[in-house]
C-alpha cells in the first residue's frame, strides 16, 4: 500500500480481526485484483530494533498466505503487539490466518 488515504481509509473504515497480539483491518478496495498490504508497528511496542524485527516476521507470513490464495483483494493493515517478537513462529502463523479470517469474515456466520 503506497498512498495515505488509502491507509487511512483501510485504518478508519476497515473490519477488524484480532487475535492473540496481531490485528488486521480490511477493506475491500474496488477496481483492485490483489490484495494491498500495509504494517504499523506503533512506537509503544518496543524499540526500533524490536519493531523491525516484527515486521520481519509479520511479512512473511503475509507473503505465504498471499500465495496459498487466502489473502483477498483489497487493503490490509497488519499490526502487532511486542510479543510477536519472541513468539513461536507457528504461533505467529496461526494468530495471523485467524485475524485475517475475522477481518475478511471468514469465521462469521
Amino acid at each position: 500500500m503506497r498512498d495515505r488515504a488509502t491507509l487511512l481509509r483501510v485504518r478508519e473504515a476497515g473490519r477488524r480481526g484480532r487475535s492473540g497480539p496481531v490485528t488486521v483491518r480490511y477493506l475491500p478496495v474496488a477496481g483492485e485484483d490483489r490484495c494491498l498490504v500495509a504494517y504499523a508497528i506503533g512506537k509503544r511496542t518496543g524499540t526500533a530494533v524490536v519493531r523491525n524485527r516484527i515486521r520481519r516476521r509479520l511479512r512473511p507470513l503475509v507473503d505465504e498466505l498471499a500465495l496459498t490464495g487466502t489473502l483477498p483483494s483489497g487493503a490490509l493493515l497488519v499490526s502487532a503487539a511486542a510479543p510477536v517478537a519472541a513468539a513461536p513462529f507457528d504461533d505467529v502463523r496461526r494468530h495471523l490466518g485467524q485475524a485475517v479470517a475475522r477481518a475478511v469474515g471468514a469465521d462469521r456466520p
